[in-house]
C-alpha cells in the first residue's frame, strides 16, 4: 500500500485507470503502480506501508503500518 499524499506539495494522488498510473493533479506528477516517480516535480516515491491481516479466519483485522 502507498500513501495517497504526493511527495511534491502534499496534494492527494488519484488512480488513472486508463494509463495504470497514480496522478497528482496539482502539478501533473505521475507515479507507477509501485509508487515510483515517472514524471513531474515529485522529488521521491510515495511512502510505502505494510499491510497485514491478523486474527482468526473470518474475524481478521487489517493492520497498516509504516514498516
Amino acid at each position: 500500500a502507498f500513501s495517497a499524499v504526493c511527495t511534491h506539495l502534499d496534494c492527494t494522488v488519484q488512480l488513472k485507470a486508463d494509463t495504470s498510473q497514480l496522478w497528482c493533479a496539482c502539478h501533473n506528477g505521475t507515479y507507477d503502480l509501485g509508487g515510483n516517480v515517472i514524471s513531474g516535480p515529485p522529488p521521491r516515491a510515495l511512502e510505502k506501508f505494510v499491510v497485514n491481516l491478523r486474527g482468526e479466519p473470518g474475524e481478521e483485522d487489517l493492520v497498516v503500518s509504516r514498516h
